[in-house]
């Protein structure tokens, strides 16, 4: 083809036109080919589910049933079906699909699963470890999850807390603290499914005793983890400590009126953060008696503590735009009218967002 272009230029630009155009038909075949193979294992996993879900209903009600041999092809879809089961299973109806999972073999698969290298696999094989219980995995999934990476590490400290919580909650506090791979909200969800009373002691003894890194590392936990007294917990908080950034957290946290004592208390402290944090908790758990307090922190020297508190002041039970309209002309700092302003003129633009 080549032996009528005579110009060197030409022959390269044709060669590279057919190499390109070559490479475009490799990409577009093997595109094709991954959608072949998504659509059958899409395929082989509905047919698996259609066979095996059944099985397993009628096992969980307690039913006697003859387990069938897993096919090619169905042991990690059908090992995906028995760990969402699962999820909603408790008592005799979860030790039943136990047995027969470990009858057809899906104990023997999580195990293999566990050991592989791609982390899907990996935290498939955990979440099913979890579910059997098993004290013989605890050394294998214990170094599972002190190894780094989020997903595979938090499903096998997921499945240690399912083994033993009480026994697995000093080891995954300790994890927490000395990696910051693990987000405050997958914890605190894990911290959340399992029983109160194995979280509540060491999650209180680090907090009230830690060092300032693990106190600030552990109070976020307490937004999504459902740990008992936990409004005590934070009141003492805000009694004892003089570090200002666990007073700020501690406060942001507060909903009940026992600590307002102490927070009208903190609005007066040297530390701009504290001041800030105690001006959002009086809007929260302060009375009218409070709002006088939050007129004088909107003149604070630093804007932050200005802009929470005139958020906090609009933003009380019962008070109308009438008021803050009154109220403006009784405030005589130039620097609280100005932040007063700013707040509603955010309010009123966001009630418009909300009506449009």
């Amino acid at each position: 083809m080549f032996d009528s272009i005579s110009d060197p230029a030409l022959r390269l630009a044709a060669g590279v036109g057919l190499t390109a155009l070559a490479l475009t038909g490799m990409m577009a075949l093997a595109v094709v080919g991954m959608r072949v193979h998504a659509v059958r294992s899409r395929r082989r996993h509905e047919r698996a589910v259609q066979r095996w879900r059944p099985l397993m209903v009628q096992v969980a009600a307690g039913d006697d049933c003859t387990a069938p041999r897993l096919q090619r092809g169905e042991q990690v879809p059908v090992l995906l079906l028995w760990n969402q089961m699962q999820e909603s299973l408790r008592g005799a109806a979860h030790l039943r699909l136990n047995e027969f999972g470990e009858r057809i073999g899906l104990y023997a698969l999580a195990q293999r699963l566990e050991s592989q290298p791609t982390v899907a696999a990996r935290v498939l094989g955990d979440a099913a470890l979890g579910h059997f219980a098993k004290v013989a995995d605890w050394s294998r999934l214990d170094q599972g999850m002190h190894e780094v990476g989020t997903p595979a590490s938090l499903a096998a400290a997921r499945a240690l807390m399912r083994i033993d919580a009480a026994s697995a909650a000093e080891s995954v506090f300790e994890r927490y603290l000395k990696h910051s791979d693990w987000p405050a909200p997958r914890v605190g969800t894990l911290l959340r499914e399992s029983p109160h009373e194995a979280i509540a002691g060491p999650l209180t003894r680090r907090l009230m005793d830690g060092k300032l890194y693990d106190r600030l590392r552990l109070l976020p936990l307490l937004r999504f983890a459902e740990v008992p007294n936990i409004h005590s917990l934070l009141d003492r908080l805000v009694q004892t400590s003089q570090e200002p950034q666990v007073l700020s957290i501690a406060m942001r946290q507060l909903q009940g009126p026992a600590a307002l004592a102490d927070v009208r208390r903190l609005a007066g402290h040297t530390d701009p953060l504290v001041r800030s944090a105690a001006a959002q908790a009086l809007g929260r758990i302060g009375t009218a008696a409070d709002q006088n307090r939050l007129i004088d922190l909107m003149g604070d020297a630093n804007w932050w503590v200005r802009y929470r508190a005139a958020q906090s002041l609009v933003g009380m039970p019962r008070v109308e735009a009438d008021d803050m309209v009154q109220l403006r002309r009784l405030v005589s700092d130039r620097y609280a009218r100005d932040i007063l302003d700013q707040v509603m003129a955010e309010r009123s633009l966001a009630a418009q967002a909300l009506a449009a």
